[in-house]
């Protein structure tokens, strides 16, 4: 234990620091890390800090694309291994606005460990939508992530994206052939597919016998 903690404090020491400029204009910050911290977390930023990257030798990382507040979040995430929540309510007090701004920080947050290539922070995000859909109101009610998460998910995500298959499945559980009638003119039409292809249980009774939500690991990426 001791030769652990003498490593990890040389490490620490010896180790540069990392300016990440987030955003653009008026909505810039930046962010000072250590270079391991990023590294050993996203192998975007182990390739951009390679030495023969321009980034690497300025120890400089740009993100113009990116939102200030959710890279703060990801910072969080580095140092407490934890999501930060979007509102200071707790759970029981969300309401369904509440639960929509906390999905679309979590779907937001999932993007960027996509583009980080972090996956232990994107398996994070989900496990952190997933505690959110379990949560049941008094009245019975779960809620389920907005068009506004469901929409960021797949602007930012490939097709061969996990999370984009939870979406899919949660959604197959919990709504009926009314709801997709009536979301069709605001969901992404990726979305809307994928569910098609599914055969759509609710069309022909068929149900998934274990809801996505209680059984996540088909969809993590570290497995």
């Amino acid at each position: 234990m001791a030769h652990e903690v003498r490593v990890a404090k040389r490490r620490r020491i010896t180790s540069n620091i990392v300016t990440v400029t987030v955003g653009k204009g008026k909505e810039t910050e930046t962010f000072q890390l250590h270079d391991f911290q990023l590294k050993e977390n996203s192998k975007f930023s182990e390739a951009a800090l390679n030495g023969q990257w321009k980034e690497g030798r300025e120890k400089k990382i740009n993100l113009p694309d990116d939102e200030p507040d959710i890279f703060g979040a990801y910072v969080e995430y580095l140092f407490s291994g934890k999501i930060a929540t979007a509102t200071e309510k707790a759970a029981v007090d969300l309401t369904r606005d509440d639960a929509g701004l906390e999905y679309t920080c979590q779907a937001k947050l999932y993007v960027l460990g996509e583009k980080l290539l972090d996956d232990k922070f994107c398996d994070c995000a989900l496990r952190a939508m997933v505690e959110l859909s379990r949560l049941e109101r008094a009245n019975g009610v779960h809620y389920l992530p907005g068009i506004l998460a469901v929409q960021t998910i797949y602007e930012g995500t490939t097709d061969a994206s996990p999370i984009r298959r939870f979406l899919v499945d949660l959604y197959l559980t919990r709504v009926s052939k009314k709801w997709l009638s009536d979301a069709s003119t605001n969901c992404p039409e990726a979305f809307l597919i994928d569910l098609l292809q599914e055969n759509w249980p609710l069309v022909n009774k068929q149900k998934k016998t274990v809801a996505p939500n209680y059984n996540i690991e088909p969809y993590l990426k570290c497995k």
